[in-house]
């Protein structure tokens, strides 16, 4: 690990939690992947019943790409890669209009091979509102102003991910934290203003990770938190030291491949761990390999405790289920309650606090689901790879609102921002609102 002479002189106090951070002028804007710190949390009353043809204010054409839409004020953010060109944009849409105001492009010298259904614009920029951060796993680190100009840039080798680099950098404070996933496995931090190395801390025991990091800001401590994801058993949930990047805490004996982010409230950290999950095609090949594989799963959603040190899956861990564990979305705590999402349209909700059950059910919208949940005004919203929207009633019973399907199919977590929901789909970025 490498650290800079003057961290140790960092003021804890510009550490503070972006979610307060995003907040301007009473409005709750969604700086990063699923919102401030990751809560998935947004502002308004977003409309209920949107589609095609109701609630649109307006339709974008975007190109190819998995990055969700993040917003500040007047402006989107995303990003888009161009297979013809082999270029990866980043994009400025005005929040009113839908009309582009700039795109930027750069060119690597090669593009990162990815899993069929994701993309090499699979990572989510980040903004401060001052300015726009975004990671492509081909080519590096950049940073906008928000007129567009490139104010700095960190070229990276080839991450050598086998489903290509998709987490999401984040902000803390003066910070700019990626999790860096591929042979070459690191968390980085670096100066927000310039791109220079504040630290770097090796993670090659979780090579392939695909989960973006989540600051956890408790008891005077700040600690940035990252899932697990190689391919490999006994994976970890780390906690890394935000000052310097050293190794706090962690969670052991995970399932491989852990994909999503963890979620922050009633003082405990939650974090969603997929065991192997076979496609449909290699079931069928193998039936029995697939029977004994799926026997021996490990899946888990967990609680955890603050204030541990070492390992903590003895002391903090506040409770764990094996049902109701996600493949790739986060999970959403919401009032209280903890939701996660797994493919067929099957939803769990349970007792933040003891890990419950409330209920379970099924949503009436079947499907593979890669999109993460977002709520507001007691209401949540989660989007199937088929393009349908489902709005939930955050409440202690399954009650459907509505179902919407869209153009398109949805793989990005949509935007809450203002009473409006932005839905990325396949070809276009959708503003709907009332």
């Amino acid at each position: 690990m490498r650290r800079a002479s003057w961290i140790t002189l960092l003021a804890i106090v510009v550490l503070s939690n972006f979610a307060v951070v995003a907040q301007q002028s009473g409005k709750v804007w969604w700086p990063q992947f699923r919102g401030p710190n990751s809560s998935g949390l947004g502002g308004g009353k977003p409309p209920v019943e949107f589609g095609p043809d109701k609630n649109v204010r307006w339709k974008t054409t975007v190109g190819p790409g998995l990055s969700s839409p993040i917003i500040w004020a007047e402006r989107i953010f995303l990003t888009e890669f161009d297979p013809a060109k082999k270029q990866l944009a980043t994009l400025c849409i005005d929040r009113s209009t839908g009309k582009i105001l700039w795109r930027r492009a750069v060119s690597p010298e090669q593009i990162e091979k990815v899993h069929e259904i994701s993309s090499p614009a699979g990572s989510t920029p980040v903004t401060d509102g001052e300015r726009v951060y975004v990671y492509f796993g081909s080519y590096g680190l950049l940073c906008y102003d928000l007129s567009g100009n490139l104010k700095w840039e960190r070229r990276f080798p080839m991450p050598e991910n086998p489903y290509g680099a998709v987490a999401s950098p984040i902000l803390a404070g003066e910070l700019l934290v990626l999790n860096h996933q591929g042979k070459d496995a690191y968390l980085l931090a670096v100066n927000r203003r310039n791109g220079q190395t504040v630290w770097k801390t090796d993670r090659s025991m979780f090579q392939y990770g695909w989960s973006t990091p989540v600051h956890w800001s408790h008891d005077g401590i700040d600690e940035i938190v990252v899932l697990g994801g190689d391919f490999k058993p006994n994976q970890r949930l780390m906690a890394y030291n935000l000052a310097d990047g050293a190794e706090r805490w962690w969670v052991g004996g995970l399932p491989p491949c852990g994909k999503s982010t963890p979620v922050i409230g009633a003082g405990l950290l939650f974090f969603a761990a997929p065991d192997i999950i076979l496609e449909e095609a290699a079931e069928q090949r193998n039936p029995e390999r697939a029977a004994q594989i799926y026997a021996n799963n490990s899946a888990r959603v967990t609680a955890v405790r603050p204030g541990g040190k070492g390992e903590v899956s003895q002391t903090n861990v506040a409770w764990s289920e094996r049902k109701g564990v996600p493949g790739v979305p986060s999970p959403l705590y919401y009032n209280g309650r903890l939701y996660t999402f797994l493919n067929s349209g099957i939803v769990y909700c349970r007792v933040a606090k003891t890990g419950e059950l409330v209920y379970s059910g099924r949503l009436g919208a079947p499907g593979f689901y890669y999109s993460s949940p977002v709520a507001a005004d007691n209401k949540i919203y989660i989007a199937s790879e088929e393009g349908v929207v489902v709005v939930l009633e955050a409440g202690e019973q399954l009650k459907v609102l509505a179902t919407n399907k869209l153009d398109g199919a949805i793989l990005a977590t949509p935007a809450l921002a203002d009473g409006n929901i932005y839905v990325r789909t396949e070809n276009s970025l959708y503003a709907f609102g009332q």
